[in-house]
């Protein structure tokens, strides 16, 4: 009911167990099926979302957070999970000789990580502006 929006039967007048019941899910003989689509019961919500290109601007290790330029799905308060793109990067968009604004990882032997990372933008090779052709 709650997942498709159905009203539901009715409280009484022989509705006996029958208030949330599905009622009819296809025809008579011919066509002998139910329709692929068909609004039925089944689960609702926890499916999982992917936002690609959005931009990380800042990263603050002392206050745990993530500043992201663009959509970020999810309602408010809610844990998401930010990763590496997995697309392939073109070098029109990305040049080889500019690195990446932020590390992508660490290691043991690296420097400490600094409380505070800025992504820097503007300049010839702004990772964040797309090349003009």
């Amino acid at each position: 009911m709650k997942r498709w929006g159905f009203a539901g039967g009715r409280a009484s007048h022989g509705a006996s167990l029958s208030h949330r019941s599905q009622g009819s899910t296809g025809q008579n003989q011919d066509p002998g099926r139910v329709f692929p689509g068909k609004k039925m019961a089944g689960h609702m919500g926890g499916k999982n979302s992917t936002t690609m290109c959005a931009k990380v601007v800042k990263v603050d290790v002392g206050l745990n957070c993530i500043w992201v330029k663009g959509p970020v799905p999810g309602f408010d308060g809610q844990f998401i999970k930010v990763r590496d793109s997995i697309k392939p990067t073109k070098p029109a968009i990305f040049p080889a000789d500019c690195l990446p604004p932020f590390p992508t990882y660490f290691t043991e032997q690296d420097d400490p990580i600094p409380r505070e990372m800025v992504a820097k933008t503007g300049g010839s090779h702004d990772p964040f502006i797309p090349a003009s052709d």
